[in-house]
């Protein structure tokens, strides 16, 4: 039952990501599946964190980290 109510605001969540937000789409384009766009993002933000959504979904776009993080990693 709890999974059930935990599975459907998801659910909503995701599919409204779907119909109104570009990044999000170009993303999934760009990833594949949306279960390895969540892979991504799971690994990505372990390691890096993120000053915004529009960043992390660029960062996932481009397969590559903007600048100003860059410089964070590079030290």
């Amino acid at each position: 039952m709890l999974f059930a109510a935990m599975n459907m605001p998801a659910f909503a969540i995701h599919t409204a990501c779907d119909c109104l937000e570009d990044l999000w789409l170009k993303a999934r384009e760009a990833k594949g599946a949306r279960k390895r766009l969540f892979e991504h993002i799971r690994t990505i933000t372990a390691y890096l964190v993120f000053p915004d959504w529009q960043t992390l979904m660029t960062t996932l776009i481009n397969s590559k980290p903007p600048p100003e993080i860059e410089k964070r990693i590079a030290g």
